[in-house]
């Protein structure tokens, strides 16, 4: 149901739709000044007598207003006293109905009933008692016709074509004798150039134009796999298309498509070569970090220094207060040189707070050694 109240009057459509699909439908015209609020509440009523009329025990009505649902569902208030007499009336007359609901719909979904209000709101006395209507199929007057003009592209086929065609050869030896062979594969047919196939039909061939549009439709359309070029070029051969050079355009445009660049599975391969570390013997070259700070420890020590062998994996700890030169020198000077021998290389960290303390005592440390030191990265 619907109401429309304009300056030519006011009236209201309704349509009701009974469990086998009978339609009815009225149009009611006011013969009375009203608001379209006041049209809506008209249509509802109407719409709910005619339905007790008819029998009706169970009943759905569909508005397209809001607030008129609204206000009969209780979700809004009527403060009007025009709009609260109505909706008292709505709600008597619903209460002798077994159930009625009360629908909200979009208004492209209540057009029929719209219609109907408006038609029955126009003001007819400057029209005729009879009104025909006729229905025309086509326009009266012939729309511009536009005429598409094709133009050649050149592509990598036109020297073939135009050799199978009318024998024509470029003058230099060696491209005509590239065309001579390579036309051995292909055939004209109706002014279509078709590629021979081993075991199969003869393939159509394409421009590279079309041929990235077939390859972007198998590959990401409608029943796409986003599978690889070579998957790609075997399916476009299977329906019979062909183009020179598909499998390099298939790449390239299969390493544009969004949805493969984001769940592709993440190859695990480094970007970079890796360089391996390796030590000729034991005790040669070690690894040296500093740990902490920890929770403070009997002694006030709250730092570690770490050394590790690269060959045996040996590991050297001392827990110390802070972190000196003389510390680091007393460190490497009894867990490595008196235990192991004078090393030949020593490696510290290049990245946190305490690398950077590391390579200044490190670096003052064994100024005065003969072993290198230099940072992992």
């Amino acid at each position: 149901m619907d109401g429309a109240s304009s300056n030519e009057g006011s009236g209201a459509g309704l349509r009701l739709v009974n469990p086998e699909g009978h339609e009815f439908t009225y149009a009611i015209k006011l013969d009375f000044k009203s608001t379209n609020y006041e049209a809506e509440y008209e249509a509802f009523l109407a719409d709910l007598r005619i339905a007790k009329k008819l029998g009706v025990k169970h009943l759905e009505a569909q508005v397209d207003s809001m607030l008129i649902a609204g206000k009969i569902n209780g979700t809004y208030e009527a403060k009007n006293d025009v709009m609260a007499s109505y909706l008292s009336q709505v709600k008597d007359l619903i209460l002798q109905f077994s159930s009625c609901k009360v629908i909200h719909i979009k208004r492209s979904k209540n057009k029929s009933a719209d219609a109907l209000s408006k038609l029955a709101s126009t003001n007819f006395d400057h029209f005729a008692k009879d009104i025909r209507v006729e229905v025309l199929d086509r326009p009266s007057v012939l729309q511009n016709q536009v005429l598409v003009i094709l133009t050649g592209v050149e592509s990598r086929m036109t020297p073939i074509m135009a050799y199978l065609s009318s024998g024509f050869l470029p003058e230099e030896k060696v491209a005509a004798r590239k065309i001579r062979h390579m036309a051995m594969n292909y055939q004209m047919q109706d002014g279509v150039l078709y590629r021979r196939s081993f075991l199969g039909p003869l393939l159509r061939c394409v421009d590279a134009e079309n041929a990235n549009y077939l390859i972007r439709k198998v590959h990401e359309g409608v029943c796409g796999l986003h599978a690889g070029p070579r998957m790609v070029v075997a399916k476009l051969m299977n329906v019979g298309y062909y183009c020179p050079g598909m499998h390099l355009d298939a790449t390239q445009e299969i390493k544009k498509c969004d949805s493969c660049q984001r769940y592709a599975p993440n190859t695990l391969r480094p970007k970079n070569e890796l360089v391996p570390v390796t030590s000729a013997w034991s005790f040669q070259k070690w690894a040296i970090n500093i740990m902490g700070p920890f929770p403070e420890a009997p002694g006030r020590v709250k730092f570690l220094i770490v050394a590790i062998d690269y060959f045996t994996k040996w590991v050297e700890a001392k827990p110390v207060a802070s972190i000196t030169a003389s510390s680091v020198k007393k460190f490497i000077w009894e867990f490595i040189i008196c235990r192991f021998g004078l090393p030949l290389e020593l490696v510290s960290d290049n990245g946190s707070k305490n690398a950077h303390l590391m390579r200044e005592t490190l670096s003052s440390a064994i100024m005065k050694l003969p072993a290198k030191s230099h940072h992992s990265s």
